[in-house]
């Protein structure tokens, strides 16, 4: 697995050897920005998903739904897909090959540490970036060739398909989630007896047409995106959320940075954070209260990550304040999640363009909701994960994966002290009662008891079970200890 020229990291050691992904269809030379997940990486990625559905979902009572993968050419149009969803592109004047022009001015930027111009990347103009890769000489340039860049234009991400026998109408794979979730909000309203707030999410595959993909599962074309839309009566002063108390809430304490502050991260509660107009709404509030708990639960450790508001240039015209959940990586900081007051933008472009009035009544009066919404991906957690929990140990001799019990791929290992019948035959039954019991546990009796212990620690099982002689006489088994290496002796019937 490339890692776009950088050195390989321990954490990108470990998914290639390991195959948690990997690039799709590789024997042909792959297509960039599409990858495959391996046993391992399916397990992480779907733990990761599932603390966010008990989360946001179970938690608060949501609803969740799963709309289609193809969408018809008027609902992207409605919602400004159609018109809007570009990015900055420039090409190779002899080659031809694509570069987004604003990763490259980053990249560039971060190289020298002009740290004021590579935040100004974001509020830059398309004009403005063409004449910022034009002023950088030489020091942008193809990086396949080496040869000068073109013009930096405006690139639609949507991929277009046909719909029919004779391709009658025009379609699109879905760029987001929630476009499902607007469109079907009436319906769900009315059939479900819901009163606001309500939360309507889902997770599953997203697809963008990425200019130039890199940094592995950072910037891919197909994702997975998981999705949670809060539709709110803009006047409502809420005591409460789904049964959380808001006063609660608002205590906790997150690392911040405020618009137009440069990189100033401080730590501060979100109750402060509203009142002074950083957080735009109580609702809103919630959402980072909620991916606060997320990160917790998955074990990130809280030095990794901070949220960003989003500087003025960088808000839709729609949006009445924006909140980014970034993660420092091996590829600076990456956005895991976005957060966006979205207003009543959605239902009212929808309305307008379907003639359906998408209005509802609320406390014997109309309303049209507003929605907030916290989109996040599961490929970006699961890699900035890893990223951050790989522990380089010189000392055992093999790094390891410091991964919280809830999102590692196994509860256990069960492994055989060496080839015995007996001990294989005991080892297997042992398995087997685990996973009869519903107890994730891996199998495994090749290599020496000391490789199987580093494989085991590379992919994060936080303890293995040993069965030697003395499990045969009384039914006991070794239990390891990842973090410690330290080994207890205990009966194998507590453990299931």
């Amino acid at each position: 697995m490339k890692n776009d020229g950088k050195k390989e990291s321990a954490a990108s050691d470990i998914m290639v050897r390991r195959g948690v992904y990997y690039p799709a269809f590789g024997i042909y030379d792959g297509v960039a920005g599409f990858y495959d997940y391996g046993p391992i990486g399916v397990r992480i990625k779907k733990r990761i998903e599932n603390q966010w559905r008990s989360l946001f979902i179970n938690r608060t009572g949501a609803l969740e739904i799963e709309t289609t993968n193809i969408v018809p050419e008027v609902v992207l149009k409605a919602s400004g897909h159609i018109d809007t969803f570009t990015d900055p592109i420039t090409n190779c004047t002899v080659c031809k090959t694509p570069f987004r022009a604003d990763k490259l001015l980053e990249s560039y930027y971060e190289k020298k540490g002009m740290t004021e111009a590579l935040s100004s990347v974001k509020k830059m103009s398309i004009e403005h970036m063409e004449k910022a890769i034009r002023d950088a000489g030489t020091g942008i340039k193809c990086e396949r060739c080496g040869n000068p860049l073109g013009k930096v234009e405006k690139f639609n991400l949507l991929f277009k398909t046909q719909v029919g026998p004779y391709g009658g109408e025009t379609c699109y794979l879905r760029p987001e989630t929630t476009q499902g979730i607007y469109v079907d909000f009436i319906h769900l309203y009315k059939t479900q007896g819901l009163k606001l707030p309500v939360a309507i999410a889902q997770a599953g595959p997203a697809f963008r047409n990425e200019i130039s993909p890199r940094q592995q599962l950072v910037r891919v074309r197909e994702f997975t995106q998981m999705e949670y839309e809060m539709f709110i009566d803009p006047e409502d002063d809420p005591k409460e959320i789904f049964g959380f108390d808001i006063e609660d809430v608002l205590k906790t304490e997150i690392n911040f940075i405020r618009s137009n502050n440069g990189d100033k991260e401080e730590i501060l509660p979100l109750k402060e954070l509203l009142e002074n107009g950083n957080v735009p709404s109580k609702h809103f509030a919630f959402l980072l209260y909620l991916e606060e708990k997320l990160m917790d639960a998955i074990g990130m450790d809280k030095k990794a990550y901070r949220f960003r508001e989003l500087e003025k240039e960088e808000l839709p015209h729609y949006s009445k304040g924006n909140v980014d959940l970034e993660v420092k990586t091996s590829y600076g900081y990456i956005e895991v999640a976005g957060n966006a007051y979205r207003s009543d933008w959605d239902l009212s472009q929808h309305a307008k363009t379907s003639g359906q009035d998408l209005a509802i009544i609320s406390n014997e009066k109309k309303v049209l909701p507003h929605v907030v919404e916290a989109s996040m991906g599961s490929g970006r957690l699961l890699f900035s994960l890893i990223d951050n929990c790989v522990v380089e140990d010189a000392e055992r001799g093999w790094n390891w994966l410091r991964l919280k019990e809830s999102v590692a791929p196994y509860r256990y290992a069960v492994f055989p002290l060496q080839k015995d019948e007996k001990l294989i035959a005991k080892a297997k039954e042992i398995h087997r009662m685990m996973l009869e019991k519903n107890t994730d546990a891996y199998y495994s009796e090749t290599a020496s008891i000391g490789k199987r212990y580093a494989r085991a620690d590379e992919i994060g099982i936080s303890h293995c079970i040993t069965v030697d002689y003395t499990t045969l006489e009384d039914d006991t088994v070794t239990i390891r200890e990842r973090d410690t290496t330290n080994q207890i002796r205990r009966p194998f019937v507590e453990l299931i």
